[in-house]
């Protein structure tokens, strides 16, 4: 019976080596064919391939010294699990010692898998009578019970090797988070109310900016009387109202009209149209033209003008272009081709200094939002510039902020042009260090 199981095990064996020589050393108390420690060393690999197949001990003999290894093994890559988490808890987790001991612990873990192969090709123990691996049974055990057929079903069965076979996943063993509140039922509060606030807040209402004058407090107490929710705020000049509904803002619009009260406009970013330029058309591009086509393509033009260089009095090959935002705005940015000709469409980049209203001539706001007076940049009278008499060039204007000579209120470097600050990149910290070790310490006196 024996004889047949070791012919059995070695059909389905994929490597003929059984052991290494120091297996058998290992065990003393056993010695197979009478062979010594000596001798055996001596012993070819195709010679222990014919010993094996006449003794069985061998087997169990390299069984047993895989099984101790895998176990000792075991053992130790659980003490350095231990050290590595260790090292991790108290902050060492990025030194060079821990890398070490999980280099350490990763070469342990690829010897266990190559012992676990090893056990896997040796199979089970070939001795009926082997203590170790198999253990007695009770005497009164029914006898048909320890004979187990073979299905069908594990004919063809093969042991796969620990490699290939799959990975047992581990489930999430934490408890999931509990959100309850403890104290819900001591809380009253109406959801449809919060949920109308939040929508409140998510829509921003853009503010009215109602220029100061001396009946301001008559105003804004009409105002409060009609809205009472309505709030106020001194900014620079101008009181800031900021109604609590369109509806609200559009009313108080209407009504400062009425009275003749000079104002500018905040505007959403929703409301605020797309600029981009168009590069690569002819420079004598008929701009209606260029509006007709974009407007075919389901885009809404608010503006289209040519860049101008107001120095040589010459114009740029380059059209701006406002878009209104809505239905798919962004698309502009994918046109390549226009009346066969390939452009380029890009982000307008506006420059750094304060804007200019072309009707009332004042900073940080648009003609479209401005409901102030309008103010001629060069005789001060209530019309637009472009509406002026003047048409030739003035040899010594007359600012109208400043109320100086020599310049318009649109020169940059006038008194009341509002001055931008360009923000300062601070070096970062790894900026410092680096200056810090650049400096040459200073050196003792002697």
């Amino acid at each position: 019976m024996a004889g047949e199981q070791n012919d059995s095990w070695y059909s389905r064996s994929n490597s003929p080596t059984l052991s290494r020589p120091e297996s058998v050393s290992s065990h003393s108390s056993i010695k197979p064919l009478g062979i010594s420690k000596e001798t055996e060393k001596y012993i070819s690999a195709e010679m222990r391939v014919a010993l094996a197949k006449f003794a069985p001990e061998m087997r169990c003999i390299d069984i047993v010294h895989i099984e101790n290894e895998i176990s000792r093994k075991k053992d130790v890559v659980k003490s350095f699990d231990e050290i590595i988490q260790n090292m991790h808890n108290d902050g060492f987790g990025n030194t060079p010692q821990c890398i070490q001991e999980m280099l350490k612990k990763r070469q342990l873990e690829d010897e266990l898998e190559s012992l676990e192969d090893k056990i896997f090709t040796l199979g089970t123990c070939p001795l009926s009578d082997c203590q170790k691996h198999h253990a007695s049974l009770p005497e009164n055990m029914d006898t048909d019970k320890q004979v187990r057929s073979t299905s069908p079903s594990e004919k063809d069965f093969k042991i796969v090797s620990p490699r290939k076979a799959a990975k047992i996943r581990k489930l999430n063993e934490k408890p999931e988070i509990s959100t309850d509140n403890k104290f819900k039922e001591l809380m009253e509060i109406d959801a449809d109310k919060d949920n109308s606030q939040s929508e409140v807040t998510k829509t921003q209402i853009p503010a009215i900016n109602l220029k100061l004058d001396a009946n301001y407090n008559l105003m804004l107490q009409e105002i409060n009387r009609m809205y009472p929710d309505t709030q106020n705020k001194l900014v620079k000049g101008f009181i800031n109202i900021q109604a609590t509904s369109n509806d609200n803002r559009n009313n108080i619009i209407d009504y400062l009209k009425k009275n003749n009260k000079e104002f500018i406009l905040s505007e959403a970013y929703a409301d605020r149209p797309l600029k981009v330029v168009i590069k690569g058309l002819p420079i004598n591009q008929d701009k209606d033209e260029l509006k007709h086509i974009l407007e075919n393509l389901n885009f809404k033009i608010v503006r289209i003008s040519q860049l101008k260089n107001y120095r040589a009095k010459t114009y740029h090959p380059i059209f701006f272009i406002e878009v209104a935002k809505i239905n798919n705005y962004l698309n502009i940015y994918n046109i390549k081709i226009i009346k066969l000709l390939t452009v380029k469409v890009e982000t307008y980049r506006k420059k750094n200094r304060a804007t200019i209203c072309y009707k009332c001539n004042g900073f940080f706001h648009s003609a479209r939002n401005c409901q102030m007076k309008a103010r001629c940049l060069k005789c001060e009278e209530n019309h637009e510039t472009r509406n002026c008499a003047i048409t030739t060039k003035i040899v010594n204007p007359k600012c109208i902020n400043c109320k100086e000579s020599g310049h318009l209120a649109s020169w940059q470097s006038c008194p009341m042009f509002p001055k931008i600050k360009n923000p300062i990149d601070k070096p970062s910290w790894a900026q410092k260090l680096k200056q810090n070790l650049n400096r040459t310490p200073n050196t003792p006196p002697q």
